[in-house]
């Protein structure tokens, strides 16, 4: 009995067992199965048709599932299949007694809200400046819970508040998965008060604790949630991964856990680390999602990439590299070995974009180890050399090719001629000493930076290099085995006696080594470093085959009994058997024949020495050397069982046969893409899971297996990677890669039904079963049968009685017997077709979307020889691609059209035939399956069908990602001393706000010291805010300027043309940053460049009494707008130094002069000589000034400064209320400016010798 406050409650009840959560799921003790209508779902055809003398209406068509029990099959046209209805909507409730859904896979359920708070009021004052009124504003909280399904659930994935994604790194919450020990919630104990508060273990369930609802409307939002639900069976993948390998171990910032953005403009920034709904850093996602689908993961190795440049090992440089030079990122920049970015390498590009991410900067990597360690996961930190050469690089290739392969693998990084004291030269090149960027300097650094992260658990100082290790210089010794031990002891000086330290050896590597050049030599190169006392264990990268599968029934593993390639027997019967142990193949074109050539020593009997994957063997076993083929009496410096055996890779391809090949991987732009062999090179996520849960469960258990880490698991989180093309290039990829991500979650068919089963209280085997159910939900009570309907219309099963009990097995794919003429009794077989006389044409397929949005979908299938009037109308309740669904429309429709009955008795020695057999007949054409099986006497009457081959779903879709979660950049915030403009009165300064991402309004903070700042204005919207690619000339004030251009590159907002009277009518305005002030001015023409930036033409300068003065490349421009707002300043305020900020920007000093509040420049200013003297005038020009050019009207008196210099010599000094003066002696230069009543100056205006 689970947690009496409304969790489950099972109780036996009429002899039938009872599952309910408050009315919740309801699966009787029955299991109703049939073979009869295997290609449909509920089937709508217009009118009835009479199929074997019986009316059958268009709705029962192709029911695809009668009562099974044991041998019993219901007729051809049993009941429609429902199933579990789907949902286009999913709501949030708050019913009593109402059930929660139970989720296989992935799904969208709405919630019942189970318990919530009071709504919180917070009142926040805001002061208008001094003098000025106080404001109060109000906001509103709630703390609630809501329960989701029932549990325990692997994770939770995306929230919908109101249909639009939730950043869960906002919103403070708790998630409970459903378990059994799961405690009450502190909020809710604190609330309802201790030993009140249930655990609601078995359910599912969030607790938001005080949500802001202001963004919601100020109230509750209808929220959905996306959930995760694999089992956790013993041997299944969730329960055997303990270790796992962390890549893609390039991305300049992939492994932060701050988000870092790249800043393209003050206020304008780009994450680089969040592409997620969440808005968590992506490596702080991807983390989490491994940890919750994989239980049982103890320890992970970070793979941290530096580049090489050749594969000729003397000329080979090995760099950190970068993706781009232009890159300015905050909170941080790159930095890596000391090298900036302008110092580091710049990584390989095509068609503009960088062929790799750029090596993880060190502050990233420190956090991924803090994060981990944080976590509980025991850190290896791996150093991965990648090879960064390009196609067309015309690189001499050591190969013998006309230039280096693309991208190729390290492992083939060398030096020729083999045995030459060359070898030995260029290999010390190669390694370099520490601090010139070789390989010494790469591995020591990576020592270095674990020193610096605290420690980590264990430390690899390489991997792969297998081409290197097997070099010999003149003397026979292997050089860079040499140099391997020598960087292990620095490497221990570095780390200390408590890291772990070893080499990954590629599974081709760790053992003997037989080279090809006709010596006759049996070498164990590695020995030396794997007994180096600098060396804690043996570490390897196992990628041997694990399968020798081909198409057909006629292959020898075929013939062998196995089912196929996923077969576990058989998988597991290659782990120590097989290719690499019982045999090779000597030629492409004996694996083409499968001409196996056995794996024996018949000289000493030592097999394992040639064995690759008789792993357990070399390490319990003295080593002896063969030179020249000759057993020496020496053995290496191994001893049996010295050190334990580290995993460090082991993975499989998630493509069609991938255990043929596990370490071939499909990537188009590298030379090393390959598919495995015999693959057709679709997709099976089937399995990548079997192979790994095989080899994991077997290697973990064996008793000098210390660790093994599966290969592997992307930092970018799942479905954001693959999805984000805009954002990573190699997400194609990851569909026949060995990523992990994705695929964990997915549910074995088998599981799902033995899970259901088991809480129907039948028992049932299920495992033969092949196929993922990628999402089913059981939202309602429902019968076990009609659960089970739209899984076995898709994966077309049939259930068998024995003596063990009920077991469902897949669709036989071969012929149990022939069935003779002689032995068919009374008047021999009967046959029918279905549909002869009406062939529908086209049938519908209603599932639920895979997209991100989870909504009901519909594909559709036709015959173009089908007749259009007849249609079919099926519905699956599962989880589907588009993609996928349309492929098993056509498979249902293909099935209905051809399907076909016969009937036949058979005398009673064929005993050992049962319902779901597939059998021939003499007398009846093609193959037929057993569907009814009936004894009349001693007779046995058996009903059959057409076979049709299952549509299993042996791979997952990937969903939509829907829009990343914004982090608002930090707001830049400009200060403006601008002119007086319309609208934009006061006595402080404009202020404007810019942040992309944006999402305020922002609040702008002042004050005459830091402690002292309070809220002088709020920003509601961002400015448009830009910067001039070109310098802006001086040009005439309140005329048109038709000389003069911007060329103007804008962040946010744009810009359009405009007529000359909206123009002068103030609209197009601008203010932009000259050298001493800002200018207002206003454009007509707008034009948008190739380049995304803007020319601007047709420009009113100087308006607003501004003063239209030249402006440097790169000074800010910004729109003027409803986002500009005046701050009101006391007067003792204006004029001094204040502290300034935005949101969460630094503050900033900024002393506001008040411009606006100085009188305009003078207009018209004119001097005529006169004898003894000359005569001065001008016209007073002001916002208060009637719109006339000729007729000026002063509202006020005024007062204005009249200057007079005679070579530079000031002669006159005077002021005049007047706008006329007579001079008495004569000037080369006149100045004017107006007088303001607080005795300020306003612009001077001047005119020079030339016009006097």
């Amino acid at each position: 009995m689970r947690d009496p406050a409304g969790a489950l409650v099972a109780a036996a009840h009429r002899g039938r067992f009872l599952i309910s959560w408050s009315g919740g799921l309801m699966l009787m003790g029955q299991i109703i199965l049939s073979q009869a209508g295997q290609a449909l779902g509920s089937a709508l055809l217009p009118g009835s048709l009479n199929p074997l003398g019986a009316e059958i209406s268009g709705a029962a068509l192709g029911g695809a599932l009668g009562g099974l029990a044991g041998r019993a099959v219901d007729s051809a046209f049993a009941g429609d299949v429902h199933g579990p209805r789907m949902s286009a909507l999913h709501l949030m409730e708050s019913r009593e007694g109402a059930g929660l859904p139970l989720v296989y896979g992935r799904a969208r359920v709405g919630g019942q809200v189970i318990w919530a708070a009071r709504f919180k009021e917070k009142r926040r004052e805001r002061s208008a400046g001094k003098g000025g009124p106080k404001l109060n504003e109000y906001s509103y909280s709630v703390s609630f819970a809501v329960a989701i399904a029932q549990g325990p659930v692997t994770r939770l994935g995306r929230i919908w508040a109101n249909g639009e994604v939730l950043a869960l790194a906002d919103v403070n919450h708790r998630f409970y998965r459903g378990d059994e020990s799961q405690l009450p919630d502190p909020l809710i104990e604190a609330v309802e008060g201790a030993g009140n508060a249930p655990a609601y273990r078995g359910t599912a369930y969030i607790v938001f604790e005080d949500l802001p609802l202001d963004r919601f409307g100020n109230r509750l939002p209808q929220l959905s949630f996306e959930v995760f639900r694999a089992l956790e069976d013993e041997g299944s993948l969730r329960r055997v991964v303990e270790g796992l390998n962390i890549i893609p171990a390039t991305g300049e910032f992939a492994y932060a856990t701050d988000i870092v953005r790249e800043r393209r403009f003050p206020g304008v920034e780009t994450s680089l680390n969040m592409n997620n709904p969440a808005g968590a850093a992506n490596f702080t996602q991807s983390l989490a999602q491994a940890q919750d689908d994989f239980p049982q993961l103890r320890r992970a190795a970070l793979t941290v990439a530096w580049f090489g440049d050749d594969l000729r090992a003397g000329t080979c440089r090995i760099r950190p590299g970068v993706e781009t030079r232009e890159r300015m990122s905050v909170p941080f920049g790159w930095e890596v070995a000391g090298l900036s970015r302008a110092e580091a390498r710049l990584v390989s590009q095509s068609g503009g974009k960088a062929n790799y991410g750029g090596t993880p900067s060190d502050r990233s990597v420190l956090q991924a180890i803090a994060q981990m360690k944080t976590d509980g996961l025991e850190v290896t930190l791996s150093p991965f050399l990648l090879m960064d050469i390009p196609q067309g690089n015309g690189l001499p290739d050591p190969y013998g090719a006309a230039e280096q392969g693309a991208f190729p693998w390290r492992g083939r990084t060398t030096s020729l001629p083999d045995g030459t004291a060359s070898v030995r030269a260029e290999i010390e090149g190669f390694v370099a000493a520490d601090g010139a960027f070789g390989y010494r300097h790469f591995i020591l650094h990576h020592a270095r930076l674990a020193v610096e992260a605290g420690g980590v658990g264990a430390f690899l100082i390489g991997s792969e290099m297998v081409a290197l290790t097997r070099l010999r210089d003149d003397a026979g010794a292997f050089p860079f085995v040499e140099a391997l031990i020598e960087i292990a002891a620095e490497a221990r000086d570095i780390l200390g006696p408590d890291t772990l330290i070893s080499y990954a050896a590629d599974w081709t590597e760790y053992g003997a080594y037989v080279p090809q050049d006709g010596s006759g030599d049996v070498l164990f190169p590695l020995d030396p470093l794997w007994a180096s006392p600098d060396l804690d264990f043996v570490g390897v990268d196992w990628y041997p085959p694990l399968s020798d599968w081909r198409g057909g029934s006629d292959h020898l593993d075929a013939l062998a009994g196995f089912e196929g390639a996923s077969d576990a027997a058989y998988l597991a019967a290659n782990l120590q058997g097989g290719e690499a142990y019982d045999w090779y193949y000597a030629s492409a074109e004996a694996r083409a024949a499968q001409e196996r050539t056995p794996i024996a020593d018949s000289a000493h009997g030592e097999h394992w020495v040639f064995r690759q994957k008789d792993i357990g063997s070399w390490w319990g076993q003295t080593h002896y050397p063969r030179p020249g083929g000759i057993r020496s009496s020496t053995a290496t410096n191994w001893t049996p069982g010295l050190k334990p055996i580290r995993l460090m890779e082991i993975g499989f391809p998630a493509v069609d046969r991938g255990t043929n090949a596990p370490n071939v991987f499909y990537d188009p732009k590298s030379s090393e893409s390959a598919l495995p062999h015999f693959s057709d090179g679709a997709r099976n996520d089937v399995l990548q899971r079997r192979a790994l849960e095989v080899s994991l469960s077997f290697w973990q258990a064996q008793p000098f297996v210390d660790a093994a880490f599966a290969w592997a698991w992307d930092a970018r989180p799942w479905p954001d990677f693959p999805v984000r093309g805009d954002v990573w290039s190699d997400g194609p990829n990851w569909s026949l890669g060995h990523w992990l991500n994705g695929r964990a979650g997915l549910v074995p068919l088998s599981a799902v039904i033995e899970d259901l089963s088991a809480l129907s209280g039948v028992e049932i085997e299920a495992g033969a079963l092949d196929g993922l159910v990628e999402g089913f939900i059981v939202p309602a009570p429902s019968t076990l049968r009609s659960v089970l309907e739209p899984l076995q219309a898709l994966h077309r099963f049939s259930c068998r009685e024995s003596e063990a009990g009920l077991s469902l097995q897949p669709a036989p794919r071969s012929t149990a017997l022939t069935v003779a003429a002689g032995e068919i009794a009374r008047d021999g077989p009967s046959m029918t077709h279905v549909l002869l006389d009406k062939r529908p044409g086209h049938l519908t397929l209603t599932h639920i979307s895979a997209d991100d949005a989870y909504a009901p979908a519909v594909s559709h299938a036709r015959l173009p020889d089908g007749d259009a009037r007849y249609r079919i109308e099926t519905s699956l309740p599962l989880l589907m691609s588009e993609g996928e669904a349309s492929r098993v429309a056509g498979d249902l429709l293909k099935a209905t059209v051809e399907s076909e009955r016969a009937s036949l008795t058979l005398p009673p020695h064929l005993l050992a035939l049962e319902p779901g057999d597939r059998i021939s007949v003499e007398t009846l054409p093609g193959e037929w399956v057993i569907d009814d099986i009936s004894d009349e006497g001693i007779a046995r009457r058996l009903e059959l069908s057409r076979p049709v081959e299952p549509v299993s779903v042996l791979a997952g879709s990937v969903p939509g990602t829907g829009t990343a979660a914004l982090i608002p950049a930090t707001p830049e915030l400009i200060l403006i001393d601008a002119p007086a403009l319309p609208g934009k009165s006061g006595n402080g300064p404009l202020v404007a706000a810019t942040g992309s991402p944006w999402v305020g309004p922002v609040s702008v903070e002042a004050g005459r010291s830091l402690n002292g700042l309070t809220v002088r204005a709020g920003v509601p919207a961002p400015a448009s805010i830009g910067r001039l690619l070109a310098p802006l000339v001086a040009g005439p004030a309140h005329r048109w300027d038709t000389g003069s251009e911007i060329a103007l590159e804008l962040f946010g907002g744009e810009v359009s043309s405009a007529e000359a009277e909206s123009v002068l009518a103030g609209a197009n305005m601008l203010l932009v940053q000259g050298e001493e002030e800002w200018e207002a001015l206003s454009f007509q023409r707008a034009d948008l460049q190739k380049d995304g930036s803007w020319r601007l033409s047709g420009l009113l300068r100087g308006l607003y009494g501004s003063t239209p003065a030249a402006a440097g490349q790169g000074a800010l421009v910004v729109i003027v707008d409803d986002a500009l707002e005046p701050v009101a300043l006391t007067r003792g305020e204006v004029g001094i130094e204040m502290y300034w900020r935005a949101g969460g920007s630094d503050p900033q000093v900024f002393r506001h002069e008040d411009s606006a509040g100085l009188p305009w420049p003078v207009a018209h200013l004119r001097a005529k000589q006169t004898a003894g003297g000359m005569q001065v005038s001008w016209l007073a020009s002001a916002p208060d000034i009637p719109d006339s050019w000729d007729l000026p009207d002063p509202t006020g008196p005024r007062l204005f400064e009249v200057r007079g210099l005679l070579d530079g010599t000031e002669v006159v000094n005077f002021r005049t209320p007047e706008s006329a003066a007579a001079l008495e002696v004569s000037v080369n230069e006149l100045r004017v400016a107006e007088v303001a009543a607080d005795g300020r100056l306003g612009r001077w205006v001047s005119i020079g010798a030339g016009a006097l």
